[in-house]
């Protein structure tokens, strides 16, 4: 493949879905994690406001969401209780953290794959 016409394509791409992450991650804080820290809050079950670094919580959220409780995703998490936070989440919120996980995960995946093959 020409190189001009793969890096169109590639940067195209790339800034897609960056902005497309970047949507998803505005509107899963908005219309998913603000709206299930209040109820659990109303509960007694919220002690995830004492962290967050630079958005950090939302990802904290999306991963408590998105995934099943597993090994890596489960009660004995020290920061979030995907327990807690499922009880509180609607399929809004799966779907919403699934666009804000897939756009984050394939614009990293393509990154590291043209760096490997295209470089």
């Amino acid at each position: 493949m020409n190189k001009s016409i793969h890096n169109f394509w590639i940067g195209r791409t790339a800034l897609l879905l960056l902005v497309s992450l970047a949507i998803s991650w505005l509107i899963f804080a908005s219309f998913s994690m603000r709206p299930i820290e209040r109820k659990m809050r109303d509960a007694d079950l919220d002690n995830t406001t004492q962290f967050d670094g630079p958005g950090w919580r939302v990802v904290w959220y999306a991963w408590a969401i998105f995934l099943p409780v597993c090994w890596c995703n489960n009660a004995r998490d020290p920061v979030l209780n995907p327990v807690n936070v499922k009880k509180f989440a609607t399929r809004k919120d799966w779907w919403l953290a699934a666009w804000f996980f897939l756009s984050g995960y394939m614009f990293i995946a393509l990154i590291i794959i043209d760096e490997i093959f295209w470089s």
